[in-house]
C-alpha cells in the first residue's frame, strides 16, 4: 500500500538572485558570454577566405533580452571593442556577469583603467555625475558553469537559430 500511496515529491529550486527578480532598467544588470568560433565569409565574391570569428553575447537579467555583438577574435581588445559599442547602444550596465574565461578578467581590469583614465580627462562637473556609475563585474566560481544558465541559454538558443538559417 506504501509503495501505491506515495506523495510525489518535487525538487526544491533555491530563490533566484535579487539580480533577476529585482525591477531594474533594461541591461542595468547583464550577463556576459562568447559564443563561436563561427566560419564568416570575408567578402562576397566567387572564392572568399573565411575568417574564424565569434559572437559577444550580452543578456539582460531583468528582460531576459539578448543583444549580440561580432568580434574577430577571443583577445581582450576585440571584446572592449564590442563592449564599447553595446554601452553605445544600450547604455552603462551597473552589474556585469561572466565566467572566468581569461579574456573577460583581462577586460574587467582594462575596463577599470580606462574607467579611472576617462574620470581623469573629463571636467570636475561630469566626474560628479558619472562617478558613482562604476561597473560591478561579478565572477561565476570557476567550476559552476550551472551558475551561468542566463547567458548559457543564450547561446545555445543563438546558436541553433544561427543554423536554422544558415
Amino acid at each position: 500500500c506504501t509503495m501505491h500511496k506515495q506523495k510525489m515529491r518535487t525538487q526544491i529550486m533555491a530563490a533566484l538572485s535579487p539580480e533577476r527578480c529585482n525591477f531594474a532598467l533594461p541591461f542595468t544588470i547583464t550577463g556576459v558570454d562568447f559564443a563561436g568560433p563561427f566560419q564568416i565569409k570575408a567578402s562576397m565574391l566567387r572564392s572568399p577566405t573565411l575568417m574564424k570569428d565569434y559572437v559577444a553575447i550580452f543578456v539582460c537579467f531583468t528582460t531576459k533580452t539578448v543583444h549580440l555583438e561580432l568580434c574577430t577574435n577571443m583577445t581582450k581588445e576585440a571584446f572592449l571593442a564590442a563592449f564599447s559599442r553595446f554601452v553605445g547602444r544600450r547604455g552603462f550596465p551597473s552589474k556585469l556577469m561572466s565566467d572566468n574565461g581569461k579574456t573577460f578578467i583581462g577586460a574587467q581590469r582594462a575596463t577599470e583603467k580606462q574607467f579611472v583614465d576617462f574620470i581623469k580627462q573629463v571636467s570636475s562637473e561630469i566626474v560628479q555625475k558619472y562617478a558613482p556609475q562604476g561597473i560591478n563585474w561579478q565572477f561565476i566560481p570557476p567550476s559552476a558553469p550551472h551558475m551561468g544558465g542566463l547567458w548559457e541559454s543564450a547561446v545555445k538558443s543563438f546558436k541553433s537559430h544561427l543554423k536554422k538559417v544558415t
